[in-house]
């Protein structure tokens, strides 16, 4: 196999990932400050916010990675006392699908990047 097919193939997965950032960012710019404000008693969150607030949009981007991790992982955070559950619990299904299916997307981008490019070496080397 010679490398423009590779390159090819890297390039189809990686359109999709540059277009997801574009939506996370979006996302992030327009979403973020109306979740946070529907989860006030989670400390994590709060502490996120105050941390990561004059950031700008890079900051708003970190904030929703902090909200999408603490609604994919929701009784570990409570366990941990980070995160109100109830308040989790109640946060609208539409914000939780707008931050976990984009980190989701990425996720599985990701990681058949690292599949082809490993799988490129193996046929390389053999």
């Amino acid at each position: 196999m010679t490398n423009i097919p590779i390159g090819l193939i890297a390039g189809l997965i990686l359109a999709p990932m540059i277009l997801t950032c574009f939506a996370v960012a979006f996302i992030a710019h327009k979403y973020v400050d109306a979740i946070e404000e529907r989860l006030p008693n989670c400390s994590f969150v709060k502490t996120t916010k105050d941390a990561f607030s004059a950031g700008g949009l890079i900051g708003k981007v970190m904030r929703g990675g902090v909200i999408a991790m603490v609604l994919m992982m929701p009784a570990l955070s409570a366990r941990r006392g980070v995160v109100d559950a109830k308040e989790v619990k109640n946060l609208p299904r539409h914000y939780k699908n707008l931050l976990i299916i984009p980190v989701i997307i990425l996720f599985v981008l990701f990681f058949s990047l690292i599949a082809l490019r490993v799988s490129a070496y193996f046929i390389e080397s053999h």
